[in-house]
């Protein structure tokens, strides 16, 4: 009996009340949706992005090296060779101060920024 005491008390601090180990089930299980939802998102962009890249190469004389050269140039541009497109600090056109090449507009001012390219922001 003094174990099953023992065993309830200090499972009971260790882990919390019933309602939040609920709790934490439910924000895993979202947790869990929300990354089928993403990987399911990364999927189609995927084969949308290669159904390009194929019409593009067919019709043009490009090739998977070019395709290649241009990949790393646009992961190079903010300075860091990492597989993604990161941020940069832009001065802004109107107040002339700095802001994030992310940001749809100036931090400082509230100005639309100019973008880079499509993808950016």
């Amino acid at each position: 009996m003094d174990d099953f005491l023992w065993l309830n008390y200090t499972e009971g601090s260790q882990y919390g009340s019933g309602r939040d180990t609920a709790r934490a089930a439910s924000a895993a299980a979202e947790a869990n949706s929300d990354i089928r939802t993403l990987t399911a998102q990364v999927d189609r962009l995927a084969l949308a992005c290669q159904a390009m890249w194929e019409i593009v190469r067919d019709q043009t004389d490009l090739t998977e090296k070019d395709l290649a050269d241009k990949i790393s140039e646009i992961d190079l541009r903010d300075g860091v060779e990492d597989g993604k497109i990161g941020t940069k600090v832009i001065k802004c056109e109107s107040c002339g101060r700095n802001s994030n090449s992310k940001r749809q507009t100036c931090l400082w001012c509230g100005e639309p920024v100019e973008r880079q390219h499509a993808f950016e922001g």
